[in-house]
């Protein structure tokens, strides 16, 4: 008889691991027991139920239509998706993420050249994102710029959880006419940025360049990133700042993608990401 595990982890927004974890075994068990490979008994029953919230009798049988998942508020998380609100005296900003979706995007910082770039970000790494931002523009745009980076890093940061099942790393190569940008990352959950990246312009739009690093910097850190970010050639400065976005996008994409083949393994030896090497 086929059985409803895999169904029921999935509505409850739970990977292997974290299932896992909530009935006392291992990720490899949970794997066996949704395919098949290990019997169903009632004590195993029983305890999925508990962790699953609902009755043993729920797990045997055909998959029923999923039920749409209420909205959360907030700073709560459902799997890969996460809110984040931050206010400050000089800044508010609402962040919503899910690392799973199309790449789509509402973006209004009140800084247009800055909402070009997040939108180029959202839709080369395929993350959905929603950014609404309200900061001090009558000073300068850099409270707004720097707190937008870190709001959408703490989202992503949550909505990976342990990082469990990424693939971790990711780079990319990113040529815009005569300019050609290196990214690479780790999602280690050890912050650092790496930045050679020079302009020979002190704005574009009405954005001041020396802003960039200041966003890239500050979502590393929030999101808990080793970013390296390389400007290897270019003339054209609105060239250059693009290329760094959809590099920052393209090499997020493939380090935040689940490895099919350890879905519910942290990818380190320790078996946790962050701390020491």
């Amino acid at each position: 008889m086929t059985n409803r595990i895999r169904d029921l982890r999935k509505q409850n927004g739970l990977s292997q691991l974290e299932l896992a974890k909530r009935i006392g075994t291992t990720g490899q068990q949970v794997g066996n027991l949704e395919g098949g490979r290990r019997k169903l008994t009632q004590d195993w029953m029983e305890r999925l139920a508990a962790g699953l919230d609902c009755r043993p009798a729920d797990l045997l049988g055909a998959p029923q239509t999923q039920q749409a998942r209420p909205t959360l508020p907030p700073g709560e998380t459902t799997m890969r998706n996460a809110t984040i609100e931050r206010r400050t005296k000089e800044t508010e900003i609402s962040v919503t993420v899910n690392l799973d979706g199309g790449g789509n995007y509402a973006v209004d910082t009140g800084i247009g050249f800055l909402d070009h770039m997040l939108e180029q970000l959202s839709r080369h790494s395929l993350i959905d994102l929603d950014v609404k931002a309200k900061g001090d523009l009558h000073i300068d745009f850099h409270h707004t710029t720097e707190d937008t980076g870190i709001a959408i890093g703490e989202a992503v940061a949550q909505a990976l959880g342990s990082r469990a099942g990424i693939t971790r790393y990711g780079a990319a190569l990113i040529p815009m006419d005569e300019t050609l940008t290196r990214v690479t990352l780790d999602v280690s959950n050890r912050p650092y940025l790496i930045w050679r990246v020079d302009f020979t312009r002190p704005k574009l739009g009405e954005m001041d360049t020396e802003l960039f690093k200041e966003w890239f910097q500050a979502f590393a850190q929030a999101a808990g990133i080793t970013l390296h970010v390389e400007n290897l050639y270019g003339e054209n400065n609105h060239h250059i700042v693009e290329s760094c976005y959809k590099g920052l996008a393209r090499a997020l994409r493939q380090a935040i993608d689940i490895d099919p083949r350890k879905s519910d393994a942290v990818p380190s030896t320790k078996g946790v990401l962050g701390g020491s090497l």
